[in-house]
């Protein structure tokens, strides 16, 4: 909150001593020009070292100009010259404010109110003292005492008006809006359309989604050309966060054009400009952003806002490195900057280092105490790292007969940001209608991860099945490992080895073939919008068949906001041998599909995510068939640490099922996590 210091002038500025001419002083302290007061009251107490005036006003001189531990000491000496004399208390108390000594102020002050209860300098200096130390219904209630003497002081009513905003910024802190905004808006009597309220409603009114009042105060900005600069930048601000992006660059793009009309305001002309640059990232319009940026780098050369833009485009890229570089060099120029420390919180976390995302957002919060965007990070990284459990069933039918019902729990436990283990457990019983083939399985498991470094994840799982059919039953193993890592910007790849048994019907399992795949995917963000994924694997089954599969995807995301991709999938699919009465096998199998992905946020605890798929599937050499492939998969959320899903899906893809015929499933799962922190520290 900004500080309000009252300048306690004394009656005795205004009486001539000893003939000495002292107006011309006087009106230098008036206007405050401290050096020109002080070098005049230094020349007077040449002649007149011992003369109470001039030395109370070199003094005041000295505090208003920069030198308040001087101008402490020398009241010091006055007060043992002048013991008692009130006017030499009220300035001695003052330069404790002037040196920022908020606490020695207290029992200077309290001790003059107590003495003095009706003098205005006192009641005003205390109010003052106690609102710099945060105390503000104790800073009321002597401001109001101050106002009962003097109703009309201009500064007892701009006192009044910072000890309001900081109370409201402690009310807002507290979730207590509704007295926040009462407050704030009370000043306007005395204060009408003024800025500092005005800014103080849209800080409370942006975080709780009362956008239509902060447009309103942002279109109020029009007393000149830099007001209405400021308040097209603002309202960019609020129709980002409603989510209009285009309003949101129609807005910043009027106020940069404004601003590039102010040859000699550099200030509004960069914080135009950096709106402008935001919209555009909002807007997806990375490279006009570049281009702006670089246009800008000429004359804001390592400013502290440039970094930040720039550090902001690595983000919307994927380029977490560079944001992080960016960052760092803001917090070199400023350790306690709020878009340093949180922004390189966010960075790190992107780049898979938590442990310095949670100390960055930390410090955020020892220089912004209660800062929201800081305590949601934690939040969201402390549930990161909290234990969870999971259930989930199904229900599986296809068109031949095959039905399936499984269920299953698991449970997973960090033991560090880098350590995690876990366990899940499944059954599931399979039924053919149509030769009475009846299979059960019992699956058992566990499973670890554990972050080798930033971008290089090391997972390993293993455990037993054991299945039953009408002729045999049999125990056998399951597990695999795999290395996940980012090798450059926007690119993941994942390589490893899986075994698992064919448990789709229930002849598969009666057969007991195990499948061996070695694995690699490989993920390519070309830009931030074009994308292409790959899988292939090789597998070597028990039965002494293998097979050989490539999928690849090329995908274009058309839109952020709902999250819509479309693109083209094709796969390949070949085995060594032709074992198509007990499951699909081809020697050669090829698939052509467009697809679309959506994923939809329809409230704040809803998520809809659709995909929808058709092409052509080319099966040896017989003639193309038509394909189709649909999931929907809902969830909600009852609380951050728990929701439900549900989903149902349909494919009649040869290769999407091991018996090749088209099929669907209804299922529904359930995540829950009983604590909201890591058990660890």
């Amino acid at each position: 909150m900004k500080t309000v210091y009252l300048c306690l002038v004394s009656a005795l500025l205004f009486i001539s001593v000893q003939a000495q001419e002292m107006q011309t002083g006087f009106t230098y302290l008036e206007n405050g020009k401290n050096a020109e007061a002080q070098e005049f009251f230094a020349k007077i107490l040449k002649e007149y070292p011992q003369n109470k005036t001039a030395r109370l006003c070199y003094a005041r001189a000295l505090g208003l100009g920069g030198q308040p531990k001087e101008a402490l000491a020398l009241f010091e000496e006055m007060r043992n010259d002048y013991p008692g004399d009130l006017e030499i208390e009220l300035n001695y108390a003052e330069a404790f404010l002037w040196n920022k000594n908020f606490e020695a102020a207290v029992p200077v002050y309290k001790k003059l109110v107590a003495e003095h209860p009706e003098n205005f300098g006192a009641l005003l200096g205390y109010a003052n003292t106690l609102s710099n130390l945060k105390r503000y219904q104790e800073a009321r209630v002597y401001i109001n005492k101050a106002l009962e003497v003097d109703a009309e002081n201009p500064s007892a009513k701009v006192s009044y008006k910072y000890i309001k905003l900081g109370m409201a910024g402690q009310l807002a802190k507290r979730q207590e809006i509704d007295s926040a905004v009462a407050l704030l808006q009370s000043n306007f009597e005395d204060f009408p359309q003024d800025r500092d309220t005005q800014l103080n409603l849209i800080a409370i009114y942006l975080p709780n989604k009362s956008f239509e009042e902060a447009a309103k105060i942002y279109s109020g900005f029009n007393k000149n050309s830099n007001d209405s600069i400021t308040g097209k930048i603002g309202l960019a601000l609020v129709a980002h966060l409603q989510e209009e992006e285009q309003q949101a660059l129609q807005q910043a793009t009027e106020a940069y054009t404004l601003s590039k009309q102010k040859k000699t305001d550099s200030l509004v002309r960069l914080q135009a400009a950096e709106r402008y640059v935001q919209a555009l990232v909002w807007n997806a319009k990375y490279a006009e952003a570049n281009q702006t940026i670089k246009a800008l780098d000429s004359t804001y050369t390592d400013h502290k806002t440039l970094l930040a833009l720039k550090a902001m485009l690595g983000m919307y890229t994927g380029d977490f490195k560079a944001s992080v570089k960016n960052y760092q060099q803001i917090l070199a120029q400023d350790s306690t900057s709020f878009d340093g420390n949180l922004g390189i919180a966010n960075a790190y976390r992107a780049s898979d280092n938590p442990l310095q995302a949670y100390a960055f957002a930390q410090k955020t919060l020892d220089y912004y105490e209660g800062q929201k965007d800081a305590l949601g990070l934690i939040k969201t990284l402390d549930l990161s790292y909290a234990p969870e459990l999971g259930a989930r069933a199904s229900l599986t039918k296809d068109n031949g007969e095959n039905q399936a019902y499984s269920y299953g729990f698991n449970a997973a436990l960090p033991f560090s940001t880098a350590f995690k283990i876990g366990a899940q457990y499944g059954y599931r019983i399979t039924r053919n209608g149509i030769s009475g083939e009846e299979a059960t399985a019992y699956e058992l498991g566990a499973n670890l991860e554990y972050r080798i470094m930033p971008g290089l994840n090391f997972k390993a799982n293993a455990g037993l099945i054991k299945a039953s059919t009408n002729e045999n039953e049999y125990t056998d193993t399951q597990g695999g490992i795999s290395l996940q890592a980012k090798p450059f910007k926007r690119q993941q790849a994942e390589f490893g080895y899986r075994r698992a048994l064919q448990n789709f019907n229930a002849a598969l399992l009666q057969e007991k073939i195990a499948l061996n795949d070695y694995f690699l995917n490989y993920n390519w963000g070309i830009t931030t919008r074009l994308g292409w994924y790959t899988s292939m694997i090789y597998t070597a089954q028990s039965d002494e068949n293998n097979r050989k599969l490539l999928f690849t995807s090329l995908y274009y995301s058309l839109t952020r906001k709902p999250a819509l991709k479309m693109g083209f999938n094709y796969q390949y699919l070949s085995y060594k041998d032709q074992v198509n009465a007990l499951y699909f096998s081809p020697s050669k199998y090829q698939a052509a599909e467009l697809f679309a992905d959506l994923l939809l946020k329809p409230a704040e605890n809803l998520t809809i995510h659709t995909v929808a798929a058709g092409g052509r599937q080319f099966v040896e050499d017989q003639e193309a068939t038509s394909i189709f492939r649909a999931e929907v998969n809902v969830r909600y959320s009852f609380s951050n640490q728990f929701d439900l899903g549900l989903y149902a899906q349909y494919s009649n893809i040869a290769s999407a099922v091991a018996s090749g015929f088209e099929f669907g499933e209804v299922g529904l799962s359930l995540r829950w996590q009983p604590f909201a922190k890591p058990l660890f520290k």
